[in-house]
């Protein structure tokens, strides 16, 4: 035995391996070299990998099953809407022109007829971009497409691909070519929403993909590369040479002959403009709302891109929280307010206190607007925004009771650097309490009290509240004012202050229930998800000034004659006017002005259009019917007595005494005024009586105090972040 293994080793080393490895060679570079051998080997090699892997393939059950739109519930169980277009009809492949299919194919997956559902060529080619450029490129065939699109997601990672290149075997080694062509040309993305070559080429050029021309088939055929960026209305010259690029390879491949391909090339896009959807209703925004909720659920399988893809596509039933009378009810009183010609858009809001379902998005009148206001407008928040000031005050123990002089214009040292601020129409003089102040919206009192607490601690206080960081970020001075960089949405309000009405717990809003498959089976249910944002006792102290605000201050006019609560606010010029007001049941924000710029609304129906107007009116009219047969609650309150507070206008406690101190020594000790004391008032306050004051605790279950802020402290702000505040202060005030 072992001398027949001699012999064989011997014999293997007598082999001319110099020659053998020099014909290796020669025949890769010949196949290399060679297009049509290259891309025989290819396609060899190709099918022996997904061969081999195919035993390992998981199931694909519900390939046949055809994209389909999905339909979004409202919480009586009526059909509100739907994700995908309703009406869509599967094209079948001989139905269509062949440039239509030869245009997919030259942009997509040129050899599609050649390879076994892998293309090492195009793989190897996009290695090699990457190599050399540092991009990562394409090179995924239909097939493997078509598993990212209804099995593995997007995500970018070698386990993901693996799980693609398996399931692209299962599905090469069950269906034809065709088949496959013809589920990916009903199933791609085309962009504007629309999934699929009938849809895509009704809402692009107005026809059915039957009627398709060359230049139409090769520009939509460009697009699926890229949907979001190559939009021919926004970027028509990228698509135009998109487009030519695919009429290039058309020709290439003997798809177009060169006088077809040059006349492509040189007709025009005839795209023709967005039309409105003739389905679109006051649902819409809601309806929009959900479809971008349901691509965030991480319980979906697969990255966020195709989790839009798929619910588009899915045949989802999407139970939502909408309520659509309260929704009819807020249409019927913005028309009512403001719905005549050339009248500002009103956006509307309303969530669940301690739940979040969110009952009313509303983003206006005109329903063919893409962009919605009510949950993805951020505008500035002028007043609305200083409750979250005074509850800063809380937090740093100042009494709203403290008087400070409310006289105007006035001049404050924050962030290390003087700031003038002019009261909202003249408002304020004198005296005044920080109670008295949120009441009737006096500016200069909380701009002495945002020097007080320092911007951080603000910040801080409407992160918990569920204000976005990026939105309240760097934390500066003129935010007592609402000057925010990137300002707030109504339903950002609306969800805040419902926080308010919850006796400080935050609940984040959502619009979604639970998700049914085609099959009925639950693939999501919603957990209430609630955050102890306050100590309850500082909520019933704001919410008791709040009250006020409707009662005998600037919300009057949103007064239900129920027990509730709001805040009114209006920026410079009259361009943004908010309303936020709750009952323990419900949180609804209004807000009026001009979703694409800063319109001036100095005259409205011949006035000037605040918050405690028609954002007021709206909000009243909205919500008296939507709470009908909803009985009153009390609104919880507190005092400040039940917080260990101190005053800013009153003098400090005496010292101790000590037998060393003289008379006159204590004497000036009590009177003098304590480091952080705002300047000298004309009239001095009484002490209040701090007989009944107490530390207010809640158990560690219900509410512990956040750390304090570490992002932007009083007299660290940088030379730009203070020329901003300057900037704002005089560009922003409140009302």
């Amino acid at each position: 035995m072992g001398d027949r293994f001699s012999l064989l080793w011997l014999r293997i080393k007598e082999l001319p391996w110099a020659r053998i490895a020099l014909g290796t060679l020669l025949g890769l570079a010949v196949v290399v070299a060679v297009p049509p051998l290259r891309r025989a080997a290819a396609a060899g090699t190709s099918r022996v990998v997904l061969t081999v892997l195919s035993p390992f393939a998981p199931s694909i059950s519900g390939f046949d099953e055809l994209p389909q739109a999905s339909k979004v519930v409202a919480a009586d169980g009526s059909v509100v809407g739907r994700l995908g277009n309703e009406d869509r009809q599967p094209v079948r492949l001989h139905d269509l022109p062949p440039h239509v299919a030869h245009a997919v194919l030259a942009a997509e997956d040129a050899n599609f007829y050649d390879h076994g559902g892998v293309d090492l060529t195009a793989v190897g080619r996009a290695v090699w971009n990457d190599i050399r450029h540092g991009k990562v490129q394409g090179g995924s065939t239909i097939t493997q497409q078509l598993a990212k699109l209804n099995y593995t997601g997007s995500n970018r990672t070698v386990f993901r691909k693996l799980r693609e290149l398996l399931y692209a075997a299962k599905l090469e080694q069950r269906y034809s070519k065709e088949q496959l062509l013809e589920r990916y040309l009903n199933q791609v993305y085309f962009g504007d929403g629309n999934y699929g070559v009938a849809a895509a080429s009704a809402h692009f050029f107005g026809v059915a993909p039957q009627q398709l021309n060359p230049a139409q088939a090769a520009t939509l055929a460009g697009m699926i590369h890229a949907p979001a960026y190559l939009d021919p209305y926004k970027r028509p010259e990228q698509v135009l040479t998109r487009r030519n690029g695919v009429v290039d390879n058309m020709a290439r491949h003997g798809w177009l002959d060169s006088a077809t391909a040059a006349t492509t090339e040189a007709a025009p896009l005839t795209a023709i403009p967005p039309q409105p959807d003739p389905n679109a209703g006051p649902a819409t925004w809601f309806v929009q709302y959900a479809g971008r909720e349901a691509a965030g659920l991480e319980t979906l399988s697969g990255s966020e891109v195709s989790r839009s893809k798929v619910i588009y596509t899915g045949g989802y039933t999407i139970e939502t929280t909408l309520d659509p009378k309260a929704l009819d009810e807020a249409v019927t009183a913005v028309r009512q307010t403001l719905g005549q010609p050339g009248d500002p858009t009103t956006g509307v809001a309303s969530v669940v206190p301690d739940d979040g379902a969110i009952r009313v998005l509303f983003g206006g009148l005109d329903t063919h607007r893409q962009f919605d206001v009510s949950s993805q407008g951020r505008r500035q928040p002028g007043s609305s925004f200083k409750p979250y000031v005074y509850l800063a005050a809380l937090e740093a123990g100042i009494d709203p009771r403290s008087l400070l002089d409310s006289g105007s214009p006035k001049t404050v040292h924050c962030g290390g650097e003087a700031w003038t601020v002019h009261n909202y129409e003249g408002e304020g003089g004198g005296p005044m309490s920080i109670d008295d102040a949120i009441v009737h919206s006096v500016n200069t009192v909380f701009q002495q009290l945002m020097a007080q607490v320092g911007p951080g601690a603000v910040q801080h206080t409407a992160e918990r509240l569920g204000i976005a960081a990026d939105e309240v970020t760097p934390a500066r001075c003129a935010m007592a004012l609402g000057g925010l960089p990137q300002g707030v949405s109504p339903l950002e309000q609306a969800a805040a202050f419902a926080a308010f009405a919850a006796k400080g717990t935050y609940a984040q809003p959502y619009a979604i229930v639970r998700i049914k498959d085609r099959h009925g089976r639950i693939v999501y249910e919603h957990q209430t998800k609630t955050t102890p944002a306050l100590p309850a006792a500082e909520a019933g102290v704001l919410n008791a000034a709040l009250q006020r605000v409707v009662a005998d201050g600037t919300g009057t006019a949103a007064n239900l004659g129920r027990p509730m609560a709001g805040k009114t606010g209006t920026t410079e010029n009259h361009a943004d006017a908010w309303f936020i007001g709750y009952v323990p049941q419900l949180s609804t924000a209004v807000w009026v002005g001009n979703p694409d710029s800063l319109v001036p609304m100095t005259d409205v129906h011949g006035i000037a259009v605040a918050g405690g107007t028609f954002p007021a009116q709206v909000f009243a009219r909205y919500m008296r019917p939507a709470l009908a047969g909803v009985d009153p609650q009390p609104l919880f309150t507190a005092s400040p007595d039940e917080l260990s507070l101190h005053r800013l206008d009153a003098p400090p406690p005496p010292p101790p005494t000590s037998s060393t101190s003289s008379s006159s020594s204590t004497s000036s000790s009590t009177t003098a005024p304590p480091a952080n004391a705002p300047p000298p008032l004309d009239q001095a306050a009484t002490p209040p009586d701090r007989s009944h004051d107490q530390v207010y605790s809640q158990p560690a279950t219900q509410y512990q105090r956040p750390p304090p802020p570490t992002t932007t402290a009083p007299g660290a702000t940088t030379t730009t972040q203070l020329k901003k505040q300057q900037a704002a202060s005089q560009t922003t005030l409140a009302g």
